[in-house]
């Protein structure tokens, strides 16, 4: 089973429903609930989500934010990383410390992959760097699933 651990970007993109990117990241969450990869985020993503989406934590959105990300909660797994990947996170050359700290994590979990709008974010990376369009095309290139949409 192919695993990507995604960005906050995207996830922010598919729950605020954020143009121009949603449709694919609505197609990234769509392909994930049908089984054919995983997807994860940290846990500190989940309470960065949550403190972006509510407009710096208030409360007013609170429930809808929560109701939004028991939702997504149902396709994309949480890693809990731990020591391991702070300590490589602090110790890494990155300038940009969650980035390092979300590569780490999706080392620590195995990842094949990030998903992110952010490539250059991650020109560091030890493993492959996607925006959502091009995993999907190496998807397809590298496990010959095809997500062109089906004319009817």
């Amino acid at each position: 089973m192919i695993r990507a651990l995604v960005d906050t970007n995207v996830l922010v993109d598919f729950l605020a429903r954020r143009e121009p990117f949603y449709p694919s990241s609505r197609r990234l969450m769509i392909f994930a609930a049908m089984g054919d990869y995983e997807l994860w985020m940290s846990s500190s993503q989940v309470t960065d989500l949550y403190y972006i989406l509510t407009n710096g934590g208030r409360k007013d959105g609170a429930e809808s934010c929560k109701a939004a990300m028991r939702g997504l909660r149902r396709v994309v797994r949480v890693a809990a990383p731990g020591e391991r990947e702070v300590d490589a996170a602090l110790d890494s050359p990155w300038s940009d410390f969650e980035d390092a700290f979300v590569c780490q994590t999706a080392i620590g979990i195995r990842a094949q992959a990030i998903i992110t709008r952010n490539l250059e974010d991650f020109a560091q990376a030890l493993l492959p760097v996607f925006d959502v369009d091009s995993f999907f095309e190496w998807m397809q290139r590298t496990h010959h699933v095809s997500y062109e949409e089906l004319g009817y």
